[in-house]
């Protein structure tokens, strides 16, 4: 369990970090990614619709409440990095590297969260038995 845990925030940490970073750079470099949107064929709007969005998600994750909110949270990073690769490839432009790292990053923390949610379910659980598996009489 305790390496779970470290798994999980080594990979929470370098995705809230990578997280800010793109936020961040997003609104102090609006014009060279306003430039790097266009020529992806992306509308610049959704420059702020991203971050904002970006932000939300993040907030939910590291509050780590409410199952299907955090669950949301995951599948619209998850969309995101991977229309992010697509959009890239599909561009022939060479920079998706980051968000296969970000992809990574939020599979990992999800899996990671997974396990320790688990591990809490069964540990609390004193005279019963997981949901997971069948008794057979």
């Amino acid at each position: 369990m305790n390496t779970t845990k470290t798994y999980y925030r080594i990979a929470i940490t370098l995705f809230s970090i990578a997280i800010l970073y793109a936020v961040a750079n997003s609104f102090i470099n609006y014009d060279a990614i306003a430039l790097k949107f266009q020529k992806l064929g992306y509308p610049t709007y959704l420059i702020s619709v991203i971050g904002g969005a970006q932000l939300l998600g993040l907030t939910i994750i590291l509050l780590n409440k409410g199952k299907w909110l955090i669950e949301w949270a995951y599948a619209g990073f998850f969309m995101n990095f991977l229309f992010g690769i697509i959009a890239h490839l599909l561009a022939k432009d060479g920079n998706g590297a980051a968000a296969v790292v970000c992809l990574v990053l939020v599979w990992t923390t999800y899996i990671q969260n997974k396990k320790m949610k688990y591990h809490k379910e069964t540990t609390t659980t004193k005279n019963k038995e997981p949901k997971s598996y069948i008794k057979v009489a």
